[in-house]
């Protein structure tokens, strides 16, 4: 059986999550806070320098995809007594084409603390989740040296001015090398901030933490850009088997596909024009799912957010087979948006796992969607094949429904003929494409579920 291991990202992300858990912190947000923030309400709850200046904007300018977590977060952490709490996810960068979706971490602490018992806890922080031999201070960031842009910004170019109630701190991390580097900002809460939290803002403290940055720096990444390399000769350099940091439903599809064998990619998460033409999508005028939701403005090539994870589920197997890889499994976690006529879109968190390999057919692929379904708690699953989903093989594709003909929102199959020359993918391969809710809704269910002969009347 092939090493199982976490991708660097996740990996720092965990890191930091238990260091976080281990230093009292409440976790928020299993992935399913929407991505999306209208326009008019983008709130400000810190003086946050790192925050990406550039939105991703709609059509219609309505709504952009966020770039801060706090004002989803803030309302859910409010609380009697003492506050520290957290939430991770992606937040995104108008200005990066390329990669434009930043794993984060944010959240506020309003116990109490003073500057001094601040960086002692940012100090704790740092060792748990990035090492005992890295060394981390606060440092005074003054208004008029707030960064135009996060690229620009370096430690460097920190000074240490007279403290107020309002001003930001880096958190500046020194490595076993010696090089400095600024792993997040500090900063106390705005008015607006303390409201959500119910918290006095001079004594509560909002924070943002880069986990992209920090995970180049754990691991001796040059760039961001090494990070999204997702062939086995990159991922097979990290060694970390252990379960995820919490046990959240998307957590438990994330360890249970690891032990399958998949490796967690890091895909396209806004795509091209053409690329449900390319995986042998219907692209009629009617059909809005295959379309994609546009975006206000060009990123890149990129012109729209994803209906669907497939297309990015084969991007990556094809880049794992033009690196040579004869076999491969791969899979990933993320948002997708059903778009509406004159409406928001819907926002859903799926997953999507694709392998091809010698190994590997119709019947293996299904035992690997069976073993998935059951040990996520959906026992009671059965297929249908449909051949009105030409995005699949003829005659491989399966629709998943439960014991009452529900649908599970979810189907597998062969990769069309066509999706496979399209993408390069020199073998036949098989792929999986699931909504995670129903998922979920289905495990609780069934976990749930007393026999009729055992009920109460």
């Amino acid at each position: 059986m092939k090493k199982i291991t976490k991708h660097p990202i996740r990996i720092t992300a965990d890191a930091f999550r238990t260091a976080l858990i281990l230093s009292g912190f409440t976790l928020y947000d299993n992935g399913e806070y929407p991505e999306l923030e209208k326009t008019e309400l983008n709130l400000t709850v810190f003086e946050d320098p790192g925050m990406f200046k550039k939105p991703v904007l709609l059509q219609n300018g309505e709504y952009a995809l966020r770039r801060q977590l706090l004002p989803f977060a803030l309302p859910k952490m409010k609380q009697e007594g003492p506050v520290k709490a957290a939430a991770f996810g992606k937040v995104f960068d108008g200005e990066d084409p390329e990669h434009p979706a930043h794993m984060m971490v944010q959240g506020v602490i309003a116990c109490g603390l003073n500057l001094y018992d601040l960086n002692v806890l940012w100090k704790k922080i740092v060792k748990h989740a990035l090492g005992t031999a890295y060394e981390t201070e606060l440092v005074k960031v003054s208004s008029a040296q707030k960064p135009a842009d996060l690229a620009s910004w370096g430690a460097d170019k920190l000074t240490d001015t007279t403290l107020t109630e309002t001003d930001v701190w880096a958190v500046s991390v020194k490595d076993p090398e010696g090089e400095t580097f600024t792993l997040g900002y500090t900063g106390t809460l705005t008015w607006l901030g303390g409201v959500m939290l119910g918290k006095d803002p001079e004594t509560s403290y909002a924070f943002t933490i880069d986990i992209d940055r920090a995970a180049c720096r754990k691991f001796g990444l040059n760039s961001r850009n090494e990070l999204f390399d997702n062939t086995d000769s990159f991922l097979s350099r990290f060694t970390d088997d252990s379960s995820s940091a919490t046990e959240s439903f998307e957590d438990r599809c994330r360890d249970t596909l690891r032990a399958l064998g998949y490796d967690e990619g890091f895909g396209m998460k806004l795509y091209p024009d053409g690329i449900y033409k390319k995986m042998n999508m219907i692209q009629d005028e009617w059909d809005l799912n295959n379309k994609g939701v546009v975006l206000k403005e060009p990123l890149g090539v990129s012109t729209g957010l994803p209906t669907v994870l497939t297309p990015a589920i084969e991007d990556i197997i094809s880049r794992k087979w033009a690196a040579g890889e004869t076999r491969a499994k791969a899979f990933e976690i993320s948002h997708i948006f059903i778009p509406r006529q004159n409406s928001s879109p819907i926002e859903k968190l799926a997953v999507s796992f694709a392998a091809y390999g010698e190994d590997v057919d119709l019947a293996s692929f299904t035992g690997d969607v069976g073993d998935f379904l059951t040990k996520i708690g959906n026992n009671n699953h059965f297929y249908i094949p449909t051949n009105m989903a030409i995005a699949y093989k003829t005659g491989e594709c399966r629709l998943i429904l439960d014991e009452k003909m529900s649908y599970l929102g979810g189907n597998f199959g062969g990769i069309s003929e066509k999706a496979e020359q399209n993408f390069n993918i020199g073998t036949h391969a098989y792929m999986a494409n699931l909504e995670i809710l129903p998922l979920r809704n289905k495990a609780a269910e069934e976990y749930g579920y007393i026999a009729p002969e055992l009920r109460e009347n």
